[in-house]
């Protein structure tokens, strides 16, 4: 498991994906939901053009005092890569800054971005994304009202807009979220992954 307070190594994951992605396997689907809360935007990349088929999470739309929705739409930005549009998993990262607190946000920042593999843009492909709650595994401590812990299966699908199915990526992710205080809204202090 990744050190608790450092983001996920996307980079590995990345390049895990394009080495198991060169057997090719077809499967799995997205899935996404939220309440409305207050407005946040969610930075595009430089080269900004149409998000994967099935988009991105709806920042605007995310009930930002519920930890689940947070945790999950965080995860889903910091792992959705898209070669028409990333040039590195940093533009992932910048997608998911809104929701994370400002430590963290920083600790993400200065990990290296890592290159989109030159399979996924020979074939314009992204990463579909689907992640299964799971319950955190060891002595976790219950939630707080500005504490929460959130554990995530993580199933990554490299899908070429030419059809084109890499392999599927696991990962489980350990999410940790804090809040100044119960009325604030949730953001993500920390991610470990296996």
């Amino acid at each position: 498991m990744a050190a608790p307070g450092r983001p996920p190594r996307l980079v590995f994951l990345v390049a895990l994906t394009c080495a198991v992605a060169s057997c090719g396997s077809p499967r799995a689907t997205p899935e996404a939901k939220a309440a409305p809360t207050a407005a946040i935007s969610s930075p595009a990349p430089a080269s900004a053009s149409p998000s994967p088929p099935g988009g991105l999470p709806d920042l605007t739309r995310l009930d930002q005092h519920d930890a689940t929705a947070v945790s999950k739409a965080a995860l889903t930005l910091m792992w959705i890569v898209d070669s028409t549009t990333d040039h590195s998993q940093r533009d992932a990262y910048q997608r998911a800054a809104p929701l994370l607190d400002e430590a963290y946000k920083r600790s993400v920042a200065a990990q290296p971005g890592g290159g989109v593999p030159g399979l996924w843009t020979e074939h314009r492909a992204y990463a579909k994304v689907r992640l299964t709650p799971q319950r955190p595994q060891g002595d976790v401590p219950a939630d707080t009202p500005t504490l929460a812990h959130r554990g995530w299966e993580i199933t990554v699908i490299p899908t070429g807009r030419d059809r084109w199915k890499g392999a599927p990526v696991h990962a489980t992710a350990f999410v940790t979220l804090k809040r100044k205080d119960p009325s604030a809204p949730w953001r993500v202090s920390a991610v470990g992954t296996a």
